[in-house]
């Protein structure tokens, strides 16, 4: 099997790192990073760690894939962050049931990120991240073979 790729993980700030899905993750031969690494392969942002990867993302054109799981849209974009270089292929993902964004803050964005796809989980609330866990590296790291 080859090396494990790695995906690079952005959460709130104050939040330690975590593996939203240790056997998924296994299975899909991919490494958790909290930082850009030579061979990322993928990036994910959940809720305001979402600016992160964002900014990642507009970083390093050369990124494939993309990830932002209920990033609150902004009254005012970041001017730190150009959106307008972000081109990975991205997932939107946004819960019905999430009081802090809905399916609004996911149209938003999604009218705004050129290369983005909006998936709305129902009943999904703000803590998607560990519930669309396999989603989420189906999207980063879909080549990789499932052991």
């Amino acid at each position: 099997m080859n090396d494990p790729m790695s995906i690079v993980i952005c959460l709130p700030a104050g939040m330690a790192s975590f593996d939203p899905g240790p056997p998924e993750t296994e299975k899909r031969d991919v490494r958790l990073a909290s930082e850009w690494e030579a061979d990322t392969g993928g990036v994910v942002g959940w809720s305001s760690g979402g600016w992160n990867a964002l900014a990642l993302a507009a970083t390093h054109p050369d990124l494939p894939r993309l990830v932002i799981a209920s990033l609150p849209y902004p009254e005012e974009e970041d001017p730190a962050v150009d959106l307008d270089a972000v081109v990975a292929k991205t997932l939107l993902l946004y819960g019905s049931a999430d009081s802090q964004t809905g399916s609004s803050h996911g149209s938003r964005w999604q009218k705004r990120l050129p290369n983005a796809r909006l998936e709305m989980v129902p009943g999904g609330d703000h803590d998607l991240l560990v519930q669309m866990w396999a989603r989420v590296l189906s999207h980063l790291a879909p080549r990789r073979a499932r052991r």
